[in-house]
């Protein structure tokens, strides 16, 4: 069975950096700048261990959306993997609905996202060598 680990937690806001400044003032979480997938600002933050991404989204997308990056508030929840081949075989075999295959981002990095419930979507995140 492939080894799942607590990887990050991934938030949508119509504003990114004012968000994560709520973050760093309330709880202490250290923010970087930087660019999310859909070419916007997002926020990059740790929180005692834990990596907490927040995207900004456009003001159209208001409500829960049946697809990764395409709502408010939580996204997703991102576990690390250590071997995302297993992985796909054995959550497909328990039924799983992959809402994106596994796939390549950036060389040696896969991610793949899989519907979990309550509508909450779940993404898979192997990197090279190191699980």
């Amino acid at each position: 069975m492939p080894k799942y680990r607590h990887h990050h937690i991934h938030l949508m806001s119509h504003d990114a950096m004012a968000a994560g400044r709520f973050y760093e003032s309330m709880f202490g979480a250290k923010i970087l700048k930087s660019k999310g997938a859909n070419g916007l600002p997002r926020c990059n933050m740790e929180l005692d261990g834990q990596t907490i991404l927040i995207s900004t989204v456009t003001e159209d997308i208001t409500r829960m959306s049946k697809n990764p990056h395409q709502q408010l508030g939580l996204d997703h929840i991102g576990l690390r993997v250590d071997d995302m081949d297993e992985a796909a075989i054995q959550l497909k075999g328990l039924g799983a609905e992959f809402l994106i295959e596994p796939r390549e981002t950036t060389p040696g990095v896969q991610i793949a996202f899989v519907r979990g419930p309550d509508g909450v979507n779940i993404e898979l995140v192997q990197y090279p060598d190191r699980g």
